[in-house]
């Protein structure tokens, strides 16, 4: 009987360590979150495409600086939701946007 109750408690004080480890987890980020965030740099990067291919686009260069800011903006706050590390600044650098693409390639993002 005597050990019967010593397995008892140990099983019991398992469960306990376990739980509270559970509830420390930290909270994983929104799927729906992450797969919106993935259409809008999809959207966002075929604008930039046919902006390039549009060479009759009424103030063209304007689009263009504005598009890609919109998608360095998206590229950033996906890369700090997926972890990867980012300057605090936009700087709209082609090398540190490349960079970026495929620090979220290697995680398995696409858009």
């Amino acid at each position: 009987m005597a050990s019967l109750l010593t397995g008892v408690m140990l099983c019991l004080g398992a469960l306990t360590v376990v739980a509270e480890r559970v509830r420390r987890r930290p909270p994983e980020h929104d799927p729906f979150a992450t797969l919106w965030l993935q259409n809008r740099l999809a959207a966002v990067a075929a604008q930039v495409r046919r902006l390039e291919a549009d060479e009759h686009t009424f103030a063209r260069a304007h689009w263009m600086a504005a598009t890609e800011q919109a998608y360095d903006a998206l590229l950033a706050e996906a890369c700090r939701m997926a972890g990867v590390e980012v300057p605090s600044v936009l700087t709209g650098d082609p090398q540190e946007r490349f960079r970026e693409e495929v620090e979220l390639a290697a995680r398995g993002w696409s858009w």
